[in-house]
C-alpha cells in the first residue's frame, strides 16, 4: 500500500466530507480522539504499526482512526481514503462496511480516481463475498482499465486473478486457468512483489490447476510455496494444505489427502466465510474418502455439510453430490421425509447455480472477454502493421477468421434451434405414442421373403410380446438366443426385422432402450439426475460411448441435452 503526499485543500468538500466519515460512516458521536502516545507521529509510522497489528482488531483500528484523524486535520484526501478502506475490513455489520468503502472512493475519486484502485478492488471483493458476482466483476473491471492506465502490473494482475475467482465460482475453470497465469506472471515478473503476494498467487494458481484436472503441476506449485507457508504465512496454510488434500484424493492417495485434509481443517477460522468454504471443501473430501474405503462415517460428514450449508448463504459447484449421497441413503432406509428434502435441497441448489452462472457468464462475456478479444485483435493488427510484405496475407487471414468465426455461430445457432425442433417433437412423439398392434403385410411377406406368411405373422406377434416385455434389456440378447426363445432360425429372424422394422437385428435392439429409456427420464425425475454412465446402464448399455452414439443416432440429440431440456 502506499502514503501519498498532501494535495490541494477544497474546505467545502473536505468539511463535508469529515461530517459523513464522524456521524455515518464511522457511527461516532464524539470525534476520535488521538493518544498522547501517538500525537505527531508520521503517516508512515502510523501505518507501519498497522501492519504489524493488523490480525489484532483493537490496535489495528486505534492505529487507523489515528491514521484518519490525522488525515482529516491536515485535509489529507488521499491517506483519508486509505484509512477508510483500511477500516471497512474491520467493519462488523455488511452497511458499515459499504459505507466506510463508498466513503473511500468519494475521497480518492475527489482529487484522482487512479488513487481508487485498492478501493474498487475491495469494492469487488465485498460484493463477491455477497454473492453479486455482476457488481463485483464491474469493481474488478475499473481496477483492470484504471491500473492498465498507469502501468500498474501489481493491481492488474489482483483484478485478473480475482475475475479468474468469478470464472471458476461458474465453473469456467480453462478460462480461469489462463487468468490466473497472466496474473501470476504480471505479479512475479514486477521487481518489487512481496514475498507474501508470491504465495498466495501460487496457492491460487495450483488450486486452478486441480480444477482443470492438472494434479502434477497443482503439487508442483504447493511444493514450491509450503515451507515458505508454514514458516512465514500460517494463516494461507490451512487452504494450501486442503487444496493438496483435495490433489492428493484425485491421485487416489487417501492416506495423504485424509491426512492433509484434517490438518488443514485444525488451522481453519471459522468466523470467516472465505476459509468457511475451505472448510466444507475439506468435509466433503474426507466423506469421499470414507465412501472410497466403504466406511461408514461418510454419512456424518455429508450431514455436517448440510448443516453448514443451511447456517450461511455459501453454494459451492463442487460439493452438489452431498444432496445426491443423502438422497439416496434416505432412500435406502426408507426415509420419505429425508429424501423429500434432499430432493429440495438439490432442486435449490441447481437452481441457484444456474441463474449465478447465467447471470455472471453473459456480463464476462459482454464487458471482460470481448474486449479483452477486441484488445488482443488490436495489438494483433499492429503488429501485422509491422511487417508490410505479408500485409495481404494477413489481412486475408483475420478475414478468414472472422467469417469462420460468423459461420461457427451462425452453425450453433441454428444446430439450437434443430436441436429445439427434434426435442420437441420427440416429446410429442412420446406424449402421443399410439399404442396399437402393427398391421401385416401377408402378401409383401410371402412376396418379398420367400417365407410362409404364417411363420411371418407368429414371430412378428412374439417379436411384439418381446418388445411389451423389455426383454431387450437384458444384457445378454443376441440375435441367436432372441431366434431361439422365438422358436425360429436367425435367418428368418434377420430378414423379418430388416423388412418389418427397417433396420438391422442391433439397430433393433439400440432403438427399443433407446425408447424405454426417453420414456423413463420423462416420467422419473430421479433418474435424471443419475450420471450418463448410470443411465446407459439403466438402458442396458454397456459403455457411454456405445449410448451416447445410439441415442444420437435414434433422436439427433445427445442426452444431456433431452435431460436438460426436460
Amino acid at each position: 500500500m502506499k502514503t501519498y503526499v498532501l494535495l490541494s485543500k477544497k474546505f467545502y468538500f473536505s468539511l463535508g466530507v469529515f461530517l459523513c466519515v464522524s456521524s455515518v460512516v464511522l457511527g461516532q458521536t464524539n470525534p476520535f480522539e488521538i493518544p498522547d502516545t501517538l500525537i505527531g507521529k508520521t503517516y508512515v509510522t502510523l501505518y507501519n504499526e498497522y501492519k504489524k497489528h493488523i490480525s489484532d482488531t483493537t490496535y489495528a483500528k486505534l492505529y487507523l482512526n489515528t491514521f484518519l484523524q490525522k488525515a482529516t486535520e491536515e485535509d489529507h484526501k488521499i491517506n483519508r481514503a486509505i484509512a477508510l478502506n483500511e477500516l471497512s475490513y474491520y467493519a462488523v455489520t455488511k452497511k458499515d462496511k459499504l459505507r466506510l468503502i463508498q466513503a473511500s472512493l468519494l475521497e480518492s475519486n475527489s482529487v484522482d480516481s487512479m488513487y481508487s484502485i485498492p478501493t474498487y478492488n475491495n469494492l469487488g471483493l465485498y460484493y463477491k463475498n455477497y454473492y453479486d458476482y455482476e457488481n463485483a466483476l464491474e469493481q474488478y473491471l475499473k481496477v483492470v482499465r484504471l491500473a492498465q492506465k498507469i502501468n500498474d502490473k501489481t493491481y492488474e494482475g489482483i483484478a485478473l486473478n480475482n475475475i479468474a475467482k468469478l470464472k471458476t465460482e461458474i465453473g469456467d475453470y480453462a478460462r480461469a486457468l489462463k487468468l490466473y497465469k497472466r496474473g501470476f506472471d504480471l505479479e512475479n515478473n514486477q521487481g518489487n512483489i512481496s514475498e507474501e503476494a508470491l504465495v498466495i498467487a501460487s496457492v491460487e494458481l495450483a488450486e486452478s490447476y486441480r480444477y482443470n484436472k492438472k494434479y502434477d503441476s497443482a503439487s508442483y506449485y504447493y511444493h514450491t510455496v509450503i515451507t515458505l507457508v508454514e514458516k512465514n504465512y500460517p494463516y494461507v496454510l490451512s487452504t494450501a494444505k486442503i487444496n493438496e488434500g483435495i490433489n492428493a484424493y484425485y491421485k487416489r492417495d487417501f492416506n495423504q489427502a485424509q491426512l492433509l485434509l484434517e490438518e488443514g481443517t485444525a488451522l481453519i477460522n471459522l468466523n470467516s466465510s472465505y476459509y468457511l468454504k475451505y472448510y466444507i471443501l475439506a468435509q466433503f473430501y474426507l466423506g469421499k474418502i470414507n465412501e472410497s474405503l466403504d466406511k461408514d462415517l461418510s454419512m456424518s460428514y455429508y450431514q455436517k455439510i448440510d448443516s453448514l450449508l443451511t447456517q450461511v448463504d455459501i453454494v459451492i459447484p463442487e460439493v452438489r453430490e452431498t444432496y445426491e449421497f443423502l438422497e439416496i441413503n434416505y432412500e435406502k432406509n426408507n426415509d420419505y421425509e429425508g429424501q423429500l428434502y434432499a430432493i429440495d435441497k438439490l432442486l435449490k441448489f441447481d437452481s441457484i447455480t444456474a441463474a449465478r452462472k447465467i447471470n455472471t457468464s453473459y456480463k464476462l462475456n459482454a464487458e471482460f472477454d470481448t474486449p479483452e478479444l477486441l484488445r488482443n485483435k488490436e495489438l494483433l493488427i499492429k503488429k501485422l502493421e509491422n511487417k508490410n510484405h505479408h500485409l495481404n496475407l494477413n489481412f486475408i487471414f483475420l478475414f478468414a477468421i472472422i467469417i469462420i468465426a460468423l459461420i461457427v455461430i451462425i452453425i450453433q445457432f441454428r444446430r439450437h434451434r434443430l436441436y429445439k425442433i427434434r426435442f420437441d417433437k420427440l416429446v410429442s412423439e412420446l406424449n402421443n405414442k399410439p399404442e396399437e398392434l402393427q398391421k401385416i403385410d401377408i402378401e409383401k411377406a410371402s412376396k418379398d421373403l420367400n417365407i410362409d406368411p404364417r411363420i411371418v405373422t407368429s414371430i412378428l406377434h412374439k417379436l411384439q410380446v418381446f418388445e411389451s416385455k423389455n426383454g431387450f434389456l437384458k444384457n445378454t440378447v443376441t440375435i441367436t438366443l432372441l431366434a431361439k426363445k422365438l422358436s425360429t432360425n436367425t435367418k428368418y429372424l434377420s430378414k423379418i426385422i430388416n423388412t418389418y422394422k427397417g433396420k438391422t437385428f442391433v439397430h433393433y435392439i439400440n432403438d427399443l432402450r433407446i425408447e424405454y429409456i426417453l420414456q423413463e427420464l420423462k416420467v422419473n425425475p430421479r433418474l435424471r439426475h443419475y450420471t450418463i454412465l448410470s443411465i446407459a446402464k439403466e438402458a442396458s448399455f454397456n459403455s457411454v460411448g456405445a449410448f451416447t452414439g445410439a441415442f444420437r443416432k435414434k433422436t439427433g440429440i445427445s442426452p444431456s441435452y433431452y435431460i436438460k431440456n426436460l
